[in-house]
């Protein structure tokens, strides 16, 4: 074991969230997509923007602690700032329980992000995943660096 990187697991009800939630871009029409499951209109959506992946993420609840919504709401600001200085374009979105469980994460589709930009958020911004979208339209989940070395 790596003693800068201790291994970690990510509760088996948080995976099971992960993979069941809705991760809806603010496209028109809304965009709907879910882990692992082609999705031709995110696919176009890519094509349209000249990109060939994008990464999906939020600043929320920071490795799945969950905050009071001011705090969240500032965390988010500060993703948005990251984004912008890093000279990338978003939509936005929000990470959804389609049972209601939890209360929804406002999220950015970052266009053109892809997995090493992805790591530097998930690492700046304490989140456990994100959603990474290619050019094939599937949604597939990236966790954290920390959880993949052993």
């Amino acid at each position: 074991m790596n003693p800068l990187f201790p291994v970690h697991s990510i509760p088996v009800e948080t995976l099971v969230a992960y993979r069941s939630a809705i991760y809806r871009i603010d496209d028109e029409p809304p965009i709907d997509m879910t882990i692992d499951v082609s999705n031709d209109a995110a696919a176009s959506l890519l094509a349209r923007h000249r990109v060939m992946s994008a990464v999906f993420v939020t600043a929320f609840n920071p490795f799945g602690r969950e905050l009071e919504h001011d705090e969240n709401a500032t965390r988010q600001q500060a993703l948005a700032a990251y984004v912008a200085q890093k000279g990338l374009r978003a939509l936005p979105g929000a990470g959804m329980d389609p049972k209601g469980a939890w209360t929804a994460e406002t999220s950015l589709l970052v266009l053109g992000a892809g997995e090493e930009i992805a790591d530097e958020f998930m690492t700046a911004f304490e989140q456990n995943a994100v959603v990474m979208l290619d050019a094939d339209g599937v949604p597939r989940l990236r966790f954290h660096p920390r959880y993949r070395h052993a």
